[in-house]
């Protein structure tokens, strides 16, 4: 049985290659319509002082419905990274909005620019499982809590309540990777929670998180 995934923002790394030339001019010799070298972005990103390694801005034209979006690469000691695309207009792009910028990047400019050997495209995936953020037992407390809570009520009869803490245990004994937004977004969109009632559950488990790293600490 195929597991069940939601859809997610993925994140894309250059990594440089021992030797290779230069990633910067690698990226721009690859830049065409209907993208380009957004230099006037770059100096403004550069003059704030935030970062103290190069950056590369481009910018994506409209297409698909998808509004005029700016990709801004940063560098890192490893390589250079995507760290936000931010549309020109509208407040903020979907998940899938997000991730059809990044791939129309490096199919049409990344991808090409490798070939020069300045570095390698690592691109994370668009969906992530279970089995991408918690260990076995884990996923199945989850699991158990969910398919038998109330949904109405969260985890407030002793039963549920019970199950909920058994997870909470077991995500912060195995480290899980499950972020609260995550959390909150699979109890919606696979488990069918009410959104205020995932909200709850999972402003709880970034609190018991936090609670039980301090309670480790102390103990120590």
């Amino acid at each position: 049985m195929t597991e069940t995934s939601i859809e997610v923002f993925q994140d894309l790394r250059l990594q440089t290659l021992p030797g290779g030339a230069s990633v910067r001019e690698a990226i721009l010799g690859e830049v065409r319509a209907p993208w380009r070298h957004a230099m006037e972005k770059e100096k403004v990103l550069l003059s704030a002082g935030s970062h103290s390694k190069d950056v590369i801005a481009l910018v994506r034209e409209p297409f698909e419905g998808i509004d005029r979006s700016a990709l801004v690469l940063w560098e890192d000691a490893d390589g250079y990274y995507v760290s936000n695309i931010v549309p020109e207009s509208v407040g903020q792009l979907s998940i899938a909005q997000y991730n059809t910028i990044l791939q129309d990047f490096v199919a049409c400019i990344a991808t090409p620019a490798s070939r020069s050997g300045a570095f390698r495209v690592e691109l994370t995936s668009a969906q992530r499982s279970l089995a991408d953020w918690l260990d076995a037992g884990t996923a199945a407390a989850l699991r158990r809590f969910s398919g038998a809570a109330n949904k109405s009520t969260g985890a407030a009869h002793p039963l549920d309540q019970e199950r909920w803490f058994q997870f909470l245990i077991r995500a912060h004994r195995s480290s899980a990777r499950m972020s609260p937004g995550d959390l909150a977004r699979w109890l919606r969109e696979v488990d069918a929670w009410p959104e205020e009632s995932a909200h709850e559950l999972a402003v709880e488990y970034e609190f018991a998180s936090a609670l039980l790293q301090t309670y480790d600490a102390f103990q120590s």
